[in-house]
């Protein structure tokens, strides 16, 4: 089977998606089939421009914003000019991961497995840049994605919180919509140490985002937690807020790409006790898989797909979105007193990542997709 995957880059750019387009473009290869790039379709410089000037009269007219990744016109132009491209390519399936504007009009007989981490309506006043939309704007873009949906043979989402939304709000056949969770993007050793020294607790918030992951909230807990006497530490890496307290760490980058920096990422997730980000919106934290894989528990929230990643009182604590650092700090609290927990909580952690969290598995599953068609 010969698979068109299209992508807005060459599919062996790692940096592409946090690095997750590459994985399953890997997979794909592994579990032998012949891939090839389909590139994104591109608008003219005239056509970028009245895309824009749409948006900025629909502002004018309605004092709201307007989604202008999504929206029928932009639509109609990139279906018919993918039509034209798909004519040169001989594939027998196209993989369509992400993009809803390009395919919801798009007439082709080749089967369509769709594939994203969560559904654009989830999004809407969830995500800070999907906010603000006008109610026509809204209704648009839902119209969009349904007809995306339902143009697609396959749907694939990275979590339950995903595909039975899809299955509820959209109406799509629920056997054509499947779960299948993602990897980690790192190198993940084979064997790790889990039992850790308890002396002291590093807490390590991984994100580049500090706003939406809610670093403040993380290190106000554990600062309670320091009052009280014990011993925690806090190891933030991929930002910078500025923090000067001397039992906070802060790395503001390590590239995944670079050898020593890369180690360094692995040095942090093997040397920590847990990985602390309660996020304030989230489809799939690709850093909770890659803990996972290095044993580490989460302290994360009960928000859109991370709970198909971190299982309450399995391999980490979920709580509420109204949670505050009091409700942190007690939950960190009751773990430091419960060593064993911790243990259990890390062994679990390996285990599910052993079990499902690896890109192996989603190579595994998605073929038997593929197989279908």
């Amino acid at each position: 089977m010969k698979i068109g995957f299209y992508s807005v880059v060459p599919l062996d750019d790692k940096k592409n998606w946090s690095g997750t387009m590459f994985k399953m473009y890997e997979q794909l290869l592994i579990q032998g089939y012949e891939v090839v790039w389909i590139p994104k379709v591109h608008f003219t410089e005239k056509e970028e421009k009245k895309f824009k000037l749409i948006e900025r009269w629909f502002n004018k007219i309605f004092n709201r914003g307007y989604n202008r990744h999504l929206f029928i016109y932009k639509a109609k132009i990139a279906a018919r000019r993918l039509e034209k491209n798909l004519k040169e390519f001989k594939v027998d399936v196209i993989f369509n991961p992400t993009h809803v504007n390009d395919f919801a009009y798009l007439k082709t007989d080749l089967p369509i497995v769709y594939l994203n981490d969560a559904n654009v309506a989830q999004l809407l006043n969830y995500y800070h840049y999907y906010s603000g939309f006008g109610i026509l704007s809204k209704i648009e873009t839902k119209y969009l994605e349904k007809k995306t949906l339902k143009n697609s043979s396959y749907t694939v989402f990275s979590s339950d919180w995903a595909s039975n939304f899809a299955v509820d709000f959209y109406g799509i056949d629920k056997e054509k919509v499947k779960t299948i969770k993602f990897g980690a993007n790192i190198i993940v050793p084979e064997k790790i140490d889990l039992n850790k020294s308890t002396e002291e607790f590093t807490f390590l918030f991984l994100a580049v985002d500090w706003i939406r992951k809610r670093g403040t909230l993380a290190y106000e807990s554990l600062k309670i937690l320091r009052e009280k006497g014990y011993p925690v530490k806090m190891l933030i890496v991929g930002c910078n807020p500025e923090i000067k307290d001397d039992w906070v760490t802060v790395i503001p980058f390590l590239n995944k790409n670079n050898p020593d920096e890369f180690r360094e990422i692995q040095n942090h997730l093997l040397s920590s006790h847990f990985l602390f980000v309660p996020t304030k919106a989230d489809c799939t934290p690709i850093a909770f898989c890659e803990a996972a894989g290095y044993g580490l528990p989460v302290i994360s929230t009960d928000t859109g797909g991370v709970s198909a990643h971190v299982i309450e009182g399995y391999n980490g604590c979920l709580l509420s979105e109204d949670a505050n650092e009091e409700d942190y700090a007690n939950t960190i609290e009751k773990l430091i007193k419960s060593p064993q927990t911790i243990i259990e909580y890390s062994q679990n952690a390996r285990k599910l990542y052993e079990k499902e969290l690896n890109w192996e598995n989603w190579g595994y599953e998605f073929s038997k997709i593929l197989k279908q068609l």
